[in-house]
């Protein structure tokens, strides 16, 4: 199960975006580099193929499959993706989420290209597919997908869909969210919940042309009995309720540290259920700890902070934010710099895997550490993020000012990034 989350500035214009993804406890999930490529027609398997424009991304990707959980693309698109379950039953054999993501991410460079991508996607392809990494899942999926500029909440029910705008403060979970908000629908649900007059030829379900009252989406397409088990609605209201604070607090008035410190706290959160035991509980908390039931735990997190003339990319690399520093990437010019260790391609992560795995040890020693000294633990952990940030921050201003070699100028940053990453888990890891 997974949240994913974007804050708009007070002109509307995108300033952040999260995702924790919460899979397997067991399956390994890193951040890995997809080059740029020529453009060309891909095919994804056999009969389902796409546009590919060539573009480069950071694609957080579980070890097993092509697509990813979430994921930022040389032109600032950054797209996450959530399992949804719908009366309207997913293909068995379908395409996952995630490798529609990573199609959307390589064929799009805008927020609205990606729900023309996905919508035109799933109405001409099964989706579905297995997406566990042991035992079997089979689901729907919503998107968030978001760029400088604006974002959109797309959700999907078998070959059916709806889209809407999101709102200044926005986030999606394990539930579906569009009622009688939504901008549009596939033709089929269209005549089912808002029927309209052919002949007024509406390019929209705002226009008039209505023979009928617009009905709810969500409730239209929605299986209730799985939100028993998900606690996606739980999860959705915490992280609107961070993101209303950070609002109010004015954090999206500009792109001061403090904003993406506020994201990264509300990542970590375990408001839903301080005390979350081995069952059902946990499910509410953004940062998830496995269990007996369901097994979910969150194994990867990721957040893009919109600066203008580019973009930061804070990840973790590995399991259970709240015991884990956040490391940079800057998105300059359409390329990647990594200012922690360097990101490899697809074909090179086998360490990367290798080394999720250790972390994934260490993170669980780390929990135990902070439950037994959680006012010291959380203390040292925010002052080390938050000179990592002031690093990130002065870097990715460096290149507005410094004429030289961007990659030369980032690993001195990257060294005081590795420095302050070692120190505090040299602290912790004793």
């Amino acid at each position: 199960m997974c949240d994913t989350l974007v804050l708009h500035d007070n002109a509307g214009k995108s300033i952040l975006f999260g995702k924790n993804s919460d899979r397997e406890p067991e399956e390994p999930q890193v951040l890995v580099h997809i080059p740029p490529r020529e453009p060309k027609t891909e095919l994804i398997r056999e009969g389902v193929e796409f546009s590919d424009k060539g573009y480069a991304m950071l694609l957080s990707k579980p070890s097993w499959m092509h697509g990813g959980e979430m994921g930022i693309n040389s032109k600032s698109l950054a797209i996450g993706n959530e399992a949804v379950f719908s009366r309207f039953t997913p293909d068995e054999h379908g395409v996952l989420g995630m490798d529609i993501l990573r199609s959307a991410l390589s064929a799009c460079a805008t927020a609205q290209e990606a729900v023309d991508f996905i919508t035109s996607f799933v109405e001409t392809h099964p989706q579905g597919g297995n997406g566990a990494y042991k035992g079997r899942l089979v689901y729907n999926n919503s998107f968030l997908a978001v760029d400088p500029e604006e974002a959109y909440v797309i959700e999907t029910a078998g070959k059916r869909w709806a889209w809407r705008k999101a709102m200044i403060a926005d986030a999606i979970s394990n539930a579906y969210c569009i009622e009688d908000d939504y901008k549009r629908l596939d033709a089929q649900t269209r005549k089912e919940i808002a029927p309209v007059n052919e002949r007024a030829a509406c390019s929209d379900e705002a226009d008039p042309g209505r023979k009928g009252q617009r009905n709810s989406w969500k409730r239209h397409v929605e299986d209730a009995r799985y939100l028993f088990f998900t606690k996606g609605e739980r999860r959705r209201s915490t992280s609107l309720a961070g993101l209303m604070r950070m609002a109010a607090g004015g954090s999206n008035e500009g792109n001061a540290s403090g904003t993406i410190e506020a994201l990264l706290s509300l990542l970590r959160s375990h408001e839903g259920a301080p005390k979350p035991g081995l069952f059902l509980s946990r499910m509410k908390n953004l940062c998830v700890h496995p269990g007996i039931f369901p097994k979910s735990a969150t194994t990867a997190s990721m957040s893009v902070e919109y600066l203008s003339g580019g973009a930061i990319v804070w990840y973790t690399d590995s399991s259970y934010p709240c015991v884990s520093l956040y490391k940079p990437a800057i998105l300059k010019d359409g390329r990647f710099y990594s200012l922690w260790k360097p990101i490899p391609d697809e074909t090179k992560a086998d360490q990367m895997y290798a080394y999720w795995r250790a972390r994934k040890a260490w993170a669980e020693d780390q929990h135990r550490l902070m439950l037994a000294n959680q006012q010291v633990f959380v203390q040292s952990r925010d002052e080390a993020q938050r000179s990592i940030i002031k690093v990130a921050h002065k870097a990715f201003e460096s290149t507005l000012k410094e004429k030289s070699s961007p990659q030369r100028l980032f690993s001195v940053y990257a060294n005081e990034v590795a420095a302050i990453v070692g120190e505090w888990e040299d602290r912790w890891g004793d």
